[in-house]
């Protein structure tokens, strides 16, 4: 069944259901990560927080249903984002008392993104990730996060888009690659635009996405 013919009430649960399927986070919750040139003089060394953008201005990007072998695009409006329980850093996607490393401070909407500031524990795990973000190994985080509605628009020979304009973010993680180019370290305010990128085969899509199941 053609995304353009399900009812959006389908198309939602799907969505969540892909998030779950892709393992980056659970209960079915979908999840947005992002890479880009990160800033390390933001960090703050001495109280152990560094500020990130969660979900960029140019945060669309595509997803695979591969049930219906479709791709269609799927872009979050930092508008539509509820922030209520988000209160947690993860080492990973696996939410676990062992893997909370962090606690999240003002989240907010600032410059049309979605920005908060990450305040680092002191255990051993917490130390660890802290000082890699520091060396630049790592840069990137990555959302966990719940659709609860969608806007869809059609246009002949091109992807679905799918707006997501609710959607309720649960989890903050590291991650070491990922979807939103500008989730990451600092508080750039510039809008630089990335080229857009040719849709990738499906079957590749597909390859990649079972990769992720196997690691399990």
């Amino acid at each position: 069944m053609a995304l353009k013919t399900r009812s959006k009430a389908e198309i939602i649960a799907r969505m969540n259901e892909v998030g779950k399927m892709n393992r980056f986070c659970g209960r079915g919750v979908c999840s947005r990560s992002g890479t880009s040139g990160a800033n390390t003089s933001v960090i703050d060394i001495e109280n152990r927080t560094i500020p990130f953008v969660l979900v960029s201005t140019e945060n669309a990007g595509e997803r695979y249903d591969w049930w219906n072998d479709e791709v269609y695009i799927e872009e979050l409006d930092p508008n539509g984002a509820r922030l209520d329980e988000l209160k947690t850093f993860f080492k990973d996607h696996r939410q676990a008392v062992d893997t909370a490393i962090g606690r999240i401070e003002n989240p907010r909407v600032e410059d049309k993104r979605i920005v908060a500031d990450v305040v680092f524990g002191n255990d051993d795990d917490a130390s660890r990730v802290f000082q890699k973000y520091q060396d630049r190994i790592l840069t990137d985080v990555s959302v966990g996060y719940y659709v609860n509605d969608i806007i869809v628009t059609s246009k002949k020979d091109e992807p679905d888009h799918v707006l997501v304009t609710d959607y309720t973010i649960v989890e903050l993680s590291a991650v070491w690659k990922g979807f939103d180019k500008g989730a990451t370290m600092g508080r750039q305010t510039g809008q630089h635009k990335e080229p857009a990128k040719e849709l990738r085969n499906t079957e590749v899509l597909r390859r990649r996405f079972n990769l992720k199941l196997k690691e399990i």
